[in-house]
This record gives C-alpha cells, structure tokens and sequence, in this order.
C-alpha cells in the first residue's frame, strides 16, 4: 500500500508538471502541455481531491474484494460523499473537508501568520454514533484542566492561533534545552536540511518534462460537458521512474524516508485522464484499477477538481483566540518542573 502511494503521487506530479519541459509539436500533446503550464502558473486556484466509483469496484480495488458487513458498506458510502478542497493563494491557505453529507465539517485557513480552524463536532458525532453526554463529559474534563477553548471547538466555533507568537516561543525552547553546553551541538547537528532551493525545483520539472516527452503519449477522447478530454500514457512506469528518481531523490522526505527503488515500480503502461477548459485543466482522473490486477471493469479513480478561480480567504470575525504559545510554555515548564523533582530524589542534576 506504501509503494502505491507513492507511485499514485509520483504519477499525479508528473502529469501536472507535464507543461513544465517541452513536448512535441503535435495537436493533443501541445494542447495539453499549454494548459498544464497555465495551470501550474496560476496564482491562485481551488483543488478538490475525491475517490469516485461504484461501492462493488471500491471494494474490489481498496478492500480485496471482501466480504462487506454493514459497518463496511457505511465507510464506503461515507467515502465516496467526502471529499477535501486546497485553496491556494498569495500569502493565503484554506482547507475545507466534507465528510459524507455534512458540508464544511472540518475547515482550516491561514491568513496573515495566523491559523484558523473549526470542525462540525456535533455533526461529526452524531455521523459517528458518539453519545452526546460522552462527548460533553470529556471536554468539560479536559476544560477543567486548562483547555477552556475545547468548550468553544465543541459548539463548533472558529479557533485562532498567532503562528509568529509560537515561532518565538519555539525559539526560547530551544534555547532553554540548549542551555549552551553539550545539548546545544546536539541540536545543531541535528538541524533538518535546508528547503530545496529554485534551481533544484527548476532541475525537477525539467527532468520530469524530459522524461514525459520521451516516455508518454496523449491521445484525445470524445469531449463532454467537463471539458476536452485527453487521455496520456505512460508507457513504462517504471521507466518514467528511474528518469526522475535521481532529481526527487534530492528533496527531504519527512522522517528521512527514501524514495522507493525503481525496481519496485511495475514496468506497466499508466494512463491519467486530462480535462481542459479555456487552455486550463480543469480536472484529473488517475485509474486506481490499473493498479490492481484483481480489479474488475468498473472505473474506480483519484479525481482531482481544478477551479480557475479561488474562492476568497478571509480571517473569521468571530474567532477564538487560543494562546498555543502558552499552552507549550506550561507544558514545557511542567515537564521540567518534573525532571528537577526526579533529578532531586536520584541526586543527579538534569542535563543542559
């Protein structure tokens, strides 16, 4: 499941990132390669991610294929209702979860170094079957040990956080555990590399451009109301692979994980869907059936919606504030307070 996420992901980039290198002068493919790179330099725009397909091929490719209880039957159902929305703009974030039918369950937004978020609690608990009484015991317990603010998340208000305070306070942390001795190497050696810098992102999609071009086909499809349809194949995945895997190698993977070895891909031809509407894509389809070969005839796909325009991020006017920075400092100063309480019943003294 580890190795077809990763090929899912490697696929849907690449495929985005095709109008990044140059491609062949013929209709579909130049076509297609313009849209891509109207696309990919758009400023803002909205991508809603979604699993579609029928629940017999959605238990085929995602469960094997077996035997379905009722519980089973709900979390299929419940998937294909759901879906997640990125909004990206400048200097803005926002993401907006559906969870079956309930609209905007879980909402998060970033605006002006401050992060926003909210959630439908009643609604989600409800969907799940969680008593009500065990739901409001658990946050009157945990808001009489300090987190006042769980009442509010509870009846489903907006929650703000300043992200500058918290980088501040990280800072004294480090300094606190630093203290200047030993532990402050210790923290300097273990400094995560720097990003990946815009000659390394250049290198990447002239890699990825290079090998679509020498690697993939487009074909184009009956359109509809969605748009023109094209559909591109790669001919040998792994092939495709092992022309990128040197260039992604370079980015950090969180937890120092490597990449998968282009052995492990499967040397098969992938097909990814491509709508275009008003020299945009609009939207993407990548087959999950291809990669499962007990998978029947029923379409089950990754379905990413692209809107041209993204809908407004702004700061919710009722928001309340929540003092993480805080928060971190007590738990901190208790943590602390605790390693002095054992340091002085062992006679050791706490490092730093």
């Amino acid at each position: 499941m580890k190795l077809r996420a990763s090929v899912v992901a490697a696929v849907l980039a690449a495929t985005v990132l095709t109008g990044c290198g140059a491609g062949e002068k013929i209709s579909p493919q130049l076509a297609v390669r313009d849209a891509a790179n109207s696309t990919v330099k758009a400023k803002q725009g909205t991508f809603t991610f979604s699993i579609v397909g029928a629940e017999s091929d959605l238990n085929t490719v995602l469960n094997d294929g077996a035997k379905l209880s009722e519980e089973d039957r709900k979390g299929l159902q419940l998937l294909s209702q759901s879906h997640i929305s990125l909004t990206t703009a400048q200097n803005v974030f926002a993401l907006d979860v559906k969870v079956g039918d309930i609209d905007h369950a879980v909402e998060l937004r970033y605006v002006g170094k401050k992060l926003y978020v909210r959630a439908d609690v009643p609604a989600i608990a409800k969907l799940m079957d969680a008593p009500a009484e065990e739901v409001n015991a658990t946050v009157e317990g945990l808001a009489q040990a300090g987190f006042d603010f769980l009442k509010d998340a509870a009846a489903g208000k907006w929650l703000s956080a300043d992200l500058g305070a918290l980088g501040d306070t990280f800072k004294g942390l480090a300094q606190q555990f630093a203290g200047g001795g030993a532990t402050g190497g210790a923290l300097a050696a273990t400094t995560p590399a720097s990003t990946p810098t815009a000659s390394q992102f250049k290198q990447a999609k002239d890699a990825i451009g290079k090998a679509l071009r020498d690697n993939t086909s487009i074909a184009r499809q009956k359109g509809d109301s969605i748009g023109e349809h094209y559909v591109v194949t790669v001919n040998s995945l792994r092939g495709l692979y092992a022309a990128v895997l040197p260039v992604i190698s370079q980015f950090p993977i969180p937890g120092g994980a490597k990449p998968p070895a282009a052995s492990e891909v499967p040397d098969r031809p992938v097909t990814i869907d491509a709508w275009l509407k008003g020299g945009r894509i609009v939207r993407l389809e990548l087959p999950l059936n291809q990669f499962d070969t007990k998978s029947g005839q029923g379409r089950v796909a990754v379905r990413v919606d692209i809107a041209r325009d993204a809908s407004p991020v702004t700061a919710p006017a009722d928001a309340v504030n929540v003092d993480v920075a805080g928060l971190l400092q007590k738990f901190v100063q208790a943590f602390m307070g605790g390693l002095s309480e054992i340091s002085g019943a062992t006679g050791k003294g706490v490092p730093g």
